[in-house]
């Protein structure tokens, strides 16, 4: 199958031009807001509404005098969305859940809706609306959402970086979807699909990384979103959205024009 691959080292990177349209784009924010969706969804969250803002996530979450959600992206029939999310890596002042994983527990967020915010991640995501198809990824769930993907005849890739910056642990997370699409571990050194240069630059990334060996967990600490999280006090956090391949299932969107997440279990 002819596959083309793009990557978005930043959400900045994406070109008025590009057709997003037409393509299934991967939103990563390794460090951490793709990894707690991830987490989220397998804690049985039962939709993640995903915003720029903090007034807009107050605003979707707030009851009105009916009792009843103001947002049409709130769900009338449940209990008030829960609001997660970080500003800098830090919790958000009347919030109920920050940007750990450690947060998004059974008890906490199963059979709930959660609004997330986030410095970065959320930020991507609305970036990418105008895509067919939209999902989120993390390590825990790379093989599932390669194996989503795998018939996609054009991929969009988009990191979500930190703070304007190209961030090592996105990148990685790029290059090795990339690598195995092309089930290029032990193959050939060209993979088959059409690669933009952004996207060699992901792959190669990746490649590099495994020698000399290195745990994934040291290596995302080096990265500028690891150094904020150790900095803000956050390191165990790094070990948590580590774990490859711990979750078996997507994070994709529901429908087009709407920022509301779905976790799908793999087939």
């Amino acid at each position: 199958m002819s596959r083309t691959i793009s990557v978005a080292l930043t959400p900045s990177g994406l070109s008025p031009e590009c057709e997003l349209h037409q393509a299934c784009s991967i939103i990563i924010d390794v460090l951490r807001a793709t990894s707690v969706m991830a987490t989220a969804g397998v804690s049985g969250a039962k939709r993640m509404i995903t915003c720029e803002n903090i007034h807009a996530a107050f605003e979707i979450a707030a009851p009105s005098d009916s009792g009843r959600a103001d947002s049409n992206l709130a769900d009338p029939a449940t209990e008030r969305p829960l609001l997660c999310g970080e500003r800098h890596c830090k919790p958000i002042d009347g919030f109920d859940l920050g940007n750990s994983p450690a947060e998004y527990t059974p008890d906490r967020v199963a059979g709930r809706d959660i609004v997330l915010t986030t410095t970065n991640g959320t930020r991507a995501i609305q970036a990418a609306m105008r895509s067919r198809r939209l999902l989120a990824a993390s390590f825990l769930n790379l093989a599932a959402t390669v194996a989503a993907v795998e018939s996609e005849p054009h991929l969009q890739i988009v990191c979500a970086g930190t703070n304007g910056q190209i961030s090592y642990e996105d990148v990685l997370l790029a290059g090795v979807i990339i690598d195995r699409l092309n089930e290029c571990g032990d193959g050939p050194s060209e993979p088959a699909d059409h690669l933009d240069d952004s996207a060699r630059i992901a792959w190669s990334t990746w490649r590099q990384s495994q020698t000399p060996a290195r745990s994934l967990e040291e290596t995302l600490a080096l990265s500028l979103g690891g150094r904020n999280l150790i900095e803000a006090g956050y390191q165990a956090d790094i070990g948590r959205c580590a774990q490859i391949d711990a979750i078996d299932g997507i994070v994709e969107r529901v429908d087009p024009g709407e920022a509301v997440f779905r976790f799908v279990r793999e087939a």
